[in-house]
């Protein structure tokens, strides 16, 4: 694609093509992802309001077979989110495409993007949700897929400058992608499941601190309600984990007002790693 214009109608194009092989029905508007990597629509589906989605698969976005990651978190229980009822594949001059149809989720994201906006009121038993459903997923059978320790080291000793006894890291499954776009309120659900897998313990819960760094109040929250697993040395790697993956948005001119709090954060958990 040349201009996100374009990518916005070819995407459009192919999630109108889905709608139609699925015999549902459009009921909203469009919705693009920030980057354009996929689109997705409410739609009726035998009475039912469902959700349609279609993603492509782009190198340049990750590795391994990630478009088929929400249908494999099916098997995770435990968990509030979308379930993959119907899936389909195909190929647009050489590229794979991915439809699927998944479960309606009536919530919306606590924010647009990866980073938390604005200050948000939570009430303790949504943080209590989250809590037990982050565990869930560290609980469910450690999966293949996911990162790579050697991916994870050489992040932060380029970022951070700092060698990491990994001998004594334990890795879980995570959701590997927990931001503020990915959950909802007032019904807590978490959202898109492309990248789960392994991790160091404590990602999902790291990944979701750094991005509350602009609202400390909320920050302390999710600190405080994940203490007894960002407190260990498993966690704080974790959290250079996600905030090498952050820092590098901010070198390619994302989430600037996040660098500041973001580089003092990792300056505190290396002290006391």
């Amino acid at each position: 694609m040349t201009n996100d214009r374009q990518r916005r109608a070819w995407m459009e194009g192919h999630l109108e093509w889905a709608a139609h092989q699925f015999g549902v029905t459009p009921a909203g508007e469009a919705i693009h992802t920030t980057r354009l990597h996929s689109v997705g629509i409410k739609v009726r589906d035998g009475g039912e309001d469902a959700w349609l989605r279609v993603v492509y698969d782009d190198p340049d976005w990750g590795e391994g077979d990630y478009l088929a990651g929400n249908l494999a978190a099916n098997d995770i229980a435990g968990v509030p989110k979308p379930h993959v009822t119907r899936w389909k594949q195909w190929d647009d001059c050489g590229r794979r495409m991915r439809g699927e149809v998944s479960t309606f989720v009536p919530a919306a994201p606590l924010s647009t993007g990866m980073v938390l906006v604005d200050e948000v009121d939570l009430p303790d038993p949504w943080i209590t949700r989250l809590r037990g459903a982050v565990d869930a997923i560290a609980n469910h059978p450690l999966p293949p897929r996911g990162m790579d320790q050697d991916d994870v080291n050489h992040g932060i000793l380029a970022f951070f400058d700092v060698t990491v006894d990994f001998a004594a890291v334990e890795w879980t499954t995570a959701h590997s992608d927990l931001h503020w776009g990915n959950v909802t309120a007032p019904d807590l659900f978490i959202l898109d499941w492309e990248t789960w897998g392994r991790a160091p313990a404590g990602y999902d819960a790291a990944t979701l601190h750094c991005t509350s760094l602009l609202h400390p109040t909320t920050a302390r929250r999710i600190h405080r309600a994940f203490s007894d697993v960002l407190d260990t040395h498993s966690g704080r790697v974790a959290a250079l984990a996600a905030a090498v993956r952050f820092l590098r948005f901010i070198d390619g001119g994302e989430y600037l007002p996040l660098a500041r709090p973001l580089r003092q954060h990792a300056r505190q958990v290396i002290d006391r790693l």
